[in-house]
């Protein structure tokens, strides 16, 4: 250290009841300046910390900004302003990790919301959008999902595999080969006789009273069923309804897209995941 110049670690109170703690330089003049590691106050509670070089923060390194809003800044400044990589941390535990430029994020965006989701986009000019990672692709490992080939693995056979291979395959006869693939298949003989199945009981009874029904309600009319028919009808009557109703397209309800897409809705419930920059330390 020169002559008439002093180095030390102390606490400076400001007329605007502003506060200095950490370390300093100071001549016999009586002037004093910050240097080195420290944290400066303001009066409206909001900590500038980082080491400091001729009275200002050093841009060459990282600084640690807190705001009176319990919201905190870390990363590289320029003119007091965000400028370089940083994290910006909410006081409900949300985090934004991207480059600054101007007090604004800019480029690839990654935000952690308070409950450890993981978010992503890109910075525009005024706003950024932010989509939420797939909530599975954590629980994924890296062989899971991988396509099997459908190609099994082959060696090349040698030209002595070759000629050894051909020598001993036989011809085979074109016309009998063509018999073979366009003859009609044969079925084994089943050893259980389905028609002696209680379904097949059932699906004959049930045939024969569709038919007896249909015919009856096309001659005589509906009145001239007995009650065991009425009741058989009632129930394939109410069947074929069901299977109706499923042939018919659905109805969408767009109420909840109309809801998402409104631009009232987009003005009044603005998503939290969205970053606004404001200045601070002008002047």
């Amino acid at each position: 250290m020169n002559k008439g110049f002093q180095e030390g670690e102390h606490e400076f109170l400001f007329p605007n009841r502003d506060k200095y703690s950490g370390h300093f330089c100071a001549h016999v003049s009586g002037l004093a300046w910050r240097q080195g590691h420290g944290v400066y106050e303001t009066h409206d509670l909001q900590f500038y910390e980082g080491n400091w070089k001729d009275d200002k923060l050093n841009e060459n390194e990282n600084v640690r900004i807190m705001f009176k809003n319990n919201d905190t800044f870390e990363g590289k400044i320029k003119k007091y302003k965000y400028n370089g990589p940083g994290t910006y941390t909410f006081r409900r535990g949300g985090r934004l990790c991207c480059e600054f430029l101007n007090n604004k994020p800019s480029g690839n965006v990654i935000f952690i919301d308070y409950k450890g989701h993981l978010w992503h986009g890109k910075a525009g000019p005024e706003h950024t959008l932010l989509y939420r990672e797939h909530i599975f692709s954590q629980e994924l490992d890296r062989e899971r999902g991988k396509g099997r080939p459908i190609i099994k693995e082959t060696t090349i056979p040698s030209e002595e595999e070759k000629e050894g291979e051909t020598s001993e395959v036989e011809t085979p006869d074109l016309k009998e080969l063509e018999r073979q693939v366009f003859a009609k298949s044969t079925k084994t003989k089943s050893v259980i006789d389905f028609e002696d199945s209680d379904w097949f009981r059932d699906y004959q009874k049930n045939k024969e009273m569709k038919q007896t029904v249909f015919e009856k309600i096309s001659t005589l009319g509906v009145s001239s069923l007995t009650d065991d028919e009425k009741a058989w009808y009632k129930k394939y009557y109410t069947s074929a309804k069901i299977r109706e109703d499923w042939k018919k397209p659905k109805k969408i309800n767009h109420d909840l897209l109309r809801q998402h897409f409104d631009e009232e809705s987009k003005n009044t419930c603005a998503p939290s995941c969205i970053f606004y920059a404001s200045n601070f330390g002008e002047g």
